[in-house]
């Protein structure tokens, strides 16, 4: 085989592997501190740094209706990105599931945002892993990249204003007080 053909094989192989380093990274901005947590006003920083205005989406569901960032604006919301293939994100389906039951009433969004799946693997993962919170596809990985993800799953806390108040590989341990918190503030 030529050279060259070696060399782009690999490369093909590395860029694939770092864009999804290992099944969840461990990655956690959640150690920000708690002022910076508590701080409600709109950053004009667009990003997902803890305390970025969450960068803009557009995805579609199964079921072929749109979701937007937009439309998560007015309440806190859980953003979970996950593929079918990982086993992590089944580990940790029953505890997302338990998140969303507990929250959604509460007016928290929690939504699964499929990385790259095609809909008949995202349907299967949805039943495998038991779903029963919204899930939406990023069939291009787009939103993937502009949220900087690394590594499945990978779970985001936004406050009423889109703003970034978590950004990990994890459900952080402190959860129930952080969307207790984002529950209580004011727009």
């Amino acid at each position: 085989m030529n050279t060259w053909k070696i060399a782009a094989l690999l490369g093909g192989a590395l860029s694939v592997s770092a864009a999804f380093v290992g099944c969840s990274g461990k990655l956690s901005q959640s150690d920000a501190s708690t002022e910076r947590s508590a701080n409600t006003a709109i950053s004009s920083k667009i990003g997902t740094g803890v305390g970025d205005t969450a960068p803009d989406f557009q995805l579609a569901g199964l079921d072929g209706a749109q979701l937007k960032l937009a439309d998560l604006h007015g309440q806190p919301a859980v953003l979970i990105f996950w593929t079918a293939w990982c086993s992590v994100c089944k580990e940790e389906a029953p505890h997302f599931n338990a998140l969303a039951a507990k929250y959604e009433p509460q007016g928290v969004r929690v939504v699964g945002i499929n990385i790259q799946d095609s809909p008949t693997r995202t349907e299967g993962g949805v039943r495998d892993f038991g779903i029963q919170y919204r899930v939406v596809r990023d069939p291009d990985a787009g939103v993937t990249r502009r949220y900087k993800v690394a590594g499945t799953p990978t779970i985001i806390f936004l406050d009423r204003n889109g703003v970034v108040r978590y950004f990990g590989n994890e459900l952080p341990g402190d959860y129930p007080s952080r969307l207790a918190a984002l529950i209580e503030q004011k727009s």
